[in-house]
């Protein structure tokens, strides 16, 4: 059965509060330095599935997401996926 990689981004919606983008830039303003400023923290998560097509495969990764590793009312994600190198 083919297997391919999935690699998923999940990050704060925009008009949701991040606390972690925000101790990053009060961190860097404390340094004096470096400008950087509108930090947003997210999650990266990557596994292999094995399934017959990527037609199948999407379907689960969405179920995945929206049952497990997403909580939409906070965050966004987009997903690839990609045929698996041996």
């Amino acid at each position: 059965m083919p297997r391919y990689k999935i690699i998923i981004d999940i990050m704060p919606l925009k008009n949701v509060l991040d606390p972690q983008g925000e101790a990053i830039e009060i961190s860097l303003k404390n340094s004096g330095n470096i400008k950087a400023s509108n930090f947003r923290v997210g999650k990266k998560i990557n596994f292999i599935i094995s399934a017959p097509n990527k037609k199948i495969v999407d379907s689960q990764v969405q179920e995945l997401c929206k049952k497990l590793l997403v909580n939409e009312v906070i965050e966004k994600y987009e997903y690839i996926i990609q045929d698996e190198k041996n």
